[in-house]
């Protein structure tokens, strides 16, 4: 049987090494590898999305944190890393801080933005049968849209159970929520499909194509973004190019991705966010809203050129 086999690499002092896919484990077993490159002059780094699973182990599986935590420690002992947001760069830069034994030359961490336009990427298409009617109803009511794997992380539950406080008070308001089924969520998984509002005003859009996702966005009224942390915050840009208005967390990253173009709110109980839609629904009644159409972003040769950049510059 024909196997596909790489060749191995040439390498020589001033070339780089960057590590862009997050693989834990294969990493964690060729440290030694990573430190004889730099042994012999190659500049070693890597790309970091995150460090969630450390700074909440709460929200992930049993064991994910001391893997991501092993992980970590290969990158701290590389000349530096690249984050995808300055806040992530920072929480970073704590962690090596607190858990990296001194150095004799410098750690770099910098950070540049992902690009966010999707038709230049590889979108995916189709739509189901039921599009047109779910589509139909999402854009003839106020409807608020949720984006992301379901996972305790995101917020999910706490929207939900603030959408039931909206309806139990006659408010006339729909939640969309588009994501497939993640980890530890069985108890909200549960929760949606007993909802009475079940395809009436609450939507659960499953592993949906990139093409339906764009239609809901159009049809939608504002993106609710309810994580408790993130390495970036895509869907608040997908939502500005779709002129959406955001409610997001009042987290440092949210406040890097979106500025002054997103309405924010705090708290991790039910009536939080219930309380932002309706005071956010009363700025929207009189067109006070934050907007977030002239939010910026990046595309992905753009989001390339950041990354190349910083890169190649002098070391």
């Amino acid at each position: 049987q024909d196997t596909l086999r790489d060749e191995p690499i040439d390498y020589a002092p001033g070339d780089i090494f960057f590590g862009l896919d997050m693989q834990p484990q294969v990493q964690v077993a060729q440290g030694v590898f990573y430190q004889d490159l730099r042994r012999q002059g190659v500049y070693v780094q890597f790309a970091v999305y995150d460090l969630l699973c450390v700074l909440m182990p709460q929200y992930f599986n049993e064991g994910a944190a001391d893997g991501h935590t092993e992980w970590l420690k290969v990158v701290a002992e590389s000349d530096g890393a690249i984050c995808i947001s300055n806040a992530a760069a920072d929480e970073l830069s704590d962690w090596v801080r607190e858990n990296s034994p001194p150095r004799q030359r410098p750690f770099n961490i910098n950070w540049f933005h992902l690009g966010a336009d999707v038709d230049n990427s590889a979108p995916s298409k189709g739509l189901p049968a039921e599009a047109k009617t779910e589509l139909n109803q999402i854009s003839q009511s106020i409807s608020f849209l949720m984006v992301g794997t379901l996972e305790p992380r995101k917020g999910h539950m706490q929207g939900l159970e603030a959408f039931e406080q909206l309806w139990q008070t006659d408010q006339d308001v729909s939640l969309i929520i588009v994501g497939k089924q993640g980890w530890m969520v069985v108890e909200l998984i549960e929760k949606l499909r007993a909802s009475p509002e079940l395809n009436k005003r609450l939507f659960w859009l499953d592993s949906i194509s990139d093409e339906y996702l764009e239609k809901v966005y159009a049809a939608s009224t504002c993106l609710i973004a309810a994580s408790y942390g993130e390495g970036f915050g895509l869907p608040l840009i997908e939502a500005a190019q779709h002129k959406l208005p955001i409610i997001a967390r009042d987290i440092p990253v949210f406040h890097e991705v979106a500025g002054e173009h997103a309405y924010y709110f705090t708290g991790k109980k039910p009536d939080t966010i219930a309380k932002a839609i309706s005071t956010w629904l009363g700025l929207y009644q009189n067109d006070q809203h934050p907007k977030s159409d002239a939010m910026p972003w990046l595309t992905w040769k753009e989001g390339a050129n950041q990354l190349g950049n910083i890169l190649l510059k002098k070391h």
